[in-house]
């Protein structure tokens, strides 16, 4: 060993030689090298690929369930366009970045890549975001209660447009089995018994008992509901629930399912952004003991 070259020990276990010569290094001081634990590394690599694997199906249960209520709200979202469509958008984005996020976790576990790791973590922190905002969303409009006022206002102006919001009633009436907006009195005050000229006490033939067998939308027979003039008579012939509590009964329960998704999503997020983060931090620890490395190895060159 030359003049002012020492031997710098290095604790065993290392997959590189256990000592290096050093140029300088003082003989009473041991190189201090940060560390990484290969079977931490292991360990949060498997947990990663685990966890963004049920992650990429969360996005696609997510994705799944907003199409199913968007076909399910298709017949209704004319009522809160307003409201519903951004919720069922911001759902949508949020299903497709979780996919893509869980995609790219995957690809951070099995690479061990600390770049890659690192636009994981960020893009879980902004996936919190959003998602946390679309949930948000969705627990205010049910908890706010406008649903059921934006139907029945909306209803109240179809039923006084004869012929194209009678078209829309009578879909309505029939699949729900009701009638009117808030009850079956409510075509009493509008145009409709303009069709006969004989009372103020018709109602469509769609809110008849029957009319989810013999109701024909071409051809509508509102016989059943002539002179309605007493509540009894009403009760026997005709669905005497009014249709806007109903719809907005049905548009809160599907809410309801992807705001169950939505702080499932949530969970999951906290959970893959913690290990992301320590699988990051074994990464780091990793690349700069590698850096020290190969910088006292470049030292014995001199």
């Amino acid at each position: 060993m030359s003049t002012g070259q020492r031997l710098l020990k290095i604790e065993p276990g290392r997959d590189r030689a256990e000592t290096v010569l050093m140029k300088g290094a003082d003989t009473e001081t041991e190189a201090r090298i940060p560390r990484h634990n290969p079977f931490l590394i292991t360990c949060f690599k498997y947990q990663l690929l685990v966890f963004n694997l049920v992650f990429v199906i969360a996005g696609t249960a997510l994705l799944c369930v907003t199409t199913l209520a968007h076909y399910a709200f298709a017949d209704y979202v004319r009522y809160m366009e307003d409201e519903l469509w951004p919720i069922l958008s911001l759902c949508y984005f949020v299903g497709a970045a979780i996919f893509l996020t869980g995609a790219i976790g995957c690809g951070a576990g099995w690479c061990e890549t600390y770049k890659v790791t690192i636009t994981y973590c960020a893009l879980m922190t902004l996936l919190f975001l959003l998602t946390s905002a679309a949930a948000s969303a969705i627990i205010a409009f049910e908890a706010v209660g406008k649903a059921e006022w934006r139907v029945e206002r909306f209803m109240l102006k179809s039923m006084d447009r004869v012929q194209s919001g009678r078209i829309i009633m009578d879909a309505v009436q029939v699949q729900l089995q009701c009638c009117g907006a808030k009850g079956y009195m409510d075509w009493f005050k509008t145009p409709f018994h303009t069709i006969r000229n004989e009372s103020e006490l018709d109602i469509p033939g769609s809110c008849c008992l029957n009319a989810t067998r013999n109701f024909s939308f071409t051809q509508p027979d509102d016989s059943c509901g002539y002179e309605l003039d007493t509540e009894a008579k009403a009760i026997d012939s005709i669905y005497t629930e009014g249709c806007g509590p109903k719809v907005a009964r049905f548009i809160r329960e599907n809410l309801k399912g992807l705001g169950a998704v939505g702080i499932i999503v949530i969970v999951l997020e906290i959970l893959g952004f913690t290990c992301g983060c320590c699988f990051l931090h074994q990464l780091r620890r990793k690349r700069k003991e590698r850096e020290m490395m190969e910088q006292y190895e470049r030292l014995l060159q001199y």
